[in-house]
């Protein structure tokens, strides 16, 4: 039904694949068999509401009958934390069997597992009205929040001196309390800002547009010194899908509400 809370049900045939791939495949062939059906049936309905006559179907083939295709849109990790009952929050035992992952529920653990979260922001040199290059720019500071705990590292090649620990408050209800740490250089402030997060080990990183500038410039300029990030803290820069990623921990890119949101009033 298109209103699926009308709480009408049907059933339907459930198909599993061994890979993506074949999903993707099948999908494609079937898109196309919907869209035929959909065009008869109108052409039917016309027929039936002009001469007032109900056609009785008696389709030749099977595949005549197919007029919806469900769930073929849900990522391969969603699906199979549906199936097999794997809930984000839950305490899980892991083990490796050959090719196998074995996950076993901890019913006793029962409190929430707590994680660390870092919101971060980057500031940088740039040329007059020129967009901020990495290729020949530097990262002048970077501003974090962990906990509700705020820091901020210097880079003093671009910063005229030191800069004392700060109160940054907005809203009252957004109470900031900042600890400074003047660095000689980009390099120092990098490896200080990795070496906090390898200390900390936040589960999630907030940005804003940080998929598109944040996370690649920090990659690049680490680069230039000779710092792979993905080994420092696991994040590596995917271009093809305009994300960075990490395989422990989550980057949330509040750009992607913004941009979500734009046609909401105001």
């Amino acid at each position: 039904q298109k209103n699926h809370l009308s709480g009408l049900k049907r059933k339907y045939l459930k198909i599993q694949f061994d890979t993506v791939q074949q999903l993707m495949r099948v999908r494609s062939d079937l898109m196309h068999v919907v869209e035929k059906n959909e065009e008869e049936r109108d052409a039917v309905d016309a027929f039936e509401s002009i001469y007032g006559v109900k056609r009785v179907e008696r389709p030749q083939d099977y595949i005549n009958c197919i007029i919806d295709l469900r769930e073929y849109d849900v990522p391969y990790h969603v699906r199979f934390a549906i199936d097999n009952d794997v809930r984000s929050g839950q305490w899980y035992n892991v083990g490796v069997s050959g090719s196998d992952v074995l996950l076993q529920r901890r019913e006793d653990l029962l409190q929430r597992a707590e994680v660390h979260v870092c919101a971060f922001d980057i500031e940088t040199t740039k040329l007059p009205l020129k967009f901020p290059d990495a290729e020949y720019d530097s990262v002048m500071m970077i501003s974090y929040m962990i906990d509700g705990q705020g820091y901020l590292i210097i880079n003093r090649e671009c910063v005229g001196e030191d800069i004392e620990d700060l109160e940054y408050t907005p809203k009252p209800e957004f109470e900031g309390h900042f600890r400074v740490k003047n660095v000689a250089d980009e390099v120092g402030l990098l490896k200080a800002w990795f070496s906090h997060m390898q200390e900390v080990k936040p589960g999630i990183y907030v940005t804003y547009n940080g998929d598109f500038f944040d996370w690649p410039f920090l990659e690049k300029r680490a680069a230039h010194h000779g710092i792979k990030m993905n080994e420092e803290i696991g994040f590596q820069c995917d271009s093809n899908q305009g994300e960075c990623r990490a395989k422990f921990s989550c980057h949330l890119d509040c750009f992607a509400w913004v941009k979500r949101d734009s046609y909401l009033p105001q």
